[in-house]
């Protein structure tokens, strides 16, 4: 018999057993934990960009009001208006102006909002994806030595999936 198999016995079977067990669970909490951020950056994404749609819906309507106000200023004189029927007029607009920019900065923020929320999301599902692929090869390596009888890949599988757990614990801490 060659010396790894000589060496190889029950114990260090169920601590590769444990080993991969421990890893396998990790893996499987990293890979929901990425996929639940990455879902959350998809829809804070989406909702983002229906903020600046919004926006600049009440941009164009600002507009409309400014453009109607400027041609009421502007041909009030020429048509004969009263002076005062004219400043209500102009006073409406400018208040529908108001308003409108008011509600654009309210949506802006929001945005602004959603759009941070997606670049965290982001980061925290980078962070789990890093964690899940050094799991991932830490229980190959720790498969391999089972079968093989190697106690070489179980080292290299422990050194893999302890970074893969560190990965896995700093983003969890940074996800709460």
């Amino acid at each position: 018999m060659n010396q790894p198999a000589k060496q190889w016995n029950k114990r260090i079977s169920v601590l590769i057993a444990i080993t991969t067990l421990v890893l396998a669970v990790c893996a499987t909490l990293a890979a929901f934990k990425a996929a639940s951020y990455g879902n959350r950056m998809v829809l804070a994404q989406s909702q983002a960009a229906n903020q600046w749609s919004y926006y600049q819906a009440k941009s164009i309507k600002e507009t409309a009001y400014q453009l109607q106000r400027d041609l009421l200023a502007l041909t009030a004189g020429n048509q004969g208006l009263p002076d005062e029927l004219v400043q209500e007029k102009l006073a409406e607009y400018d208040q529908n102006i108001a308003r409108y920019q008011q509600e654009k900065q309210f949506i802006a923020d929001q945005a602004g909002m959603l759009e941070s929320e997606c670049g965290q999301s982001q980061e925290l599902s980078t962070s789990f994806s890093q964690s899940l692929m050094f799991l991932q090869v830490g229980i190959l390596l720790s498969s391999l030595a089972s079968i093989n009888k190697v106690l070489y890949y179980w080292y290299a599988g422990l050194f893999s999936g302890i970074g893969g757990i560190w990965f896995f614990l700093h983003a969890l801490y940074w996800s709460l």
